[in-house]
């Protein structure tokens, strides 16, 4: 037989014995849990001494800055939304918002509004105050069905 025979009948045998089938990807499939409730529900004191704890540290020095403050937002709702989900709230999405501003004798007011689940769905508001600035965090635990 040639070198290209016995190419050709190994490729034929890979094929009928299945071992093409391993260079593709694999498709996971998973079997439903019927399990309806989460192990650890969304629990807004612990949340809020989070907040407590993580932004007055971070944020007691800040003046405004209106170059550093949208990068600040952004890295404070990302470290936030960290060591929240580290908490391990299963089947919960974790949402933060922040807002911060400079203190020029003003009045500021935030709205959000959501599809809420009064049972399971829960929010914690933090409000910050320093001489330059004014924050305002929020942080939403919305269930996943």
């Amino acid at each position: 037989m040639s070198k290209e025979s016995k190419r050709t009948s190994l490729k034929l045998r890979d094929i009928i014995l299945g071992r093409h089938l391993s260079k593709q990807k694999l498709i996971r499939i998973y079997q439903p849990t019927y399990q309806l409730e989460s192990r650890k529900s969304f629990n807004p004191e612990d949340v809020k001494k989070i907040l407590q704890q993580h932004i007055d540290s971070e944020l007691q020095e800040v003046e405004y800055n209106e170059k550093v403050i949208p990068d600040l937002c952004t890295s404070l709702a990302e470290n936030i939304r960290t060591i929240i989900k580290e908490q391990a709230y299963d089947r919960y999405r974790i949402i933060v918002s922040v807002s911060i501003g400079q203190k020029r004798q003003q009045s500021v007011h935030v709205f959000h509004s959501f599809l809420w689940d009064h049972q399971r769905d829960g929010f914690v508001a933090h409000n910050f105050e320093n001489c330059h600035i004014f924050a305002n965090i929020v942080v939403y635990g919305i269930y996943l069905d």
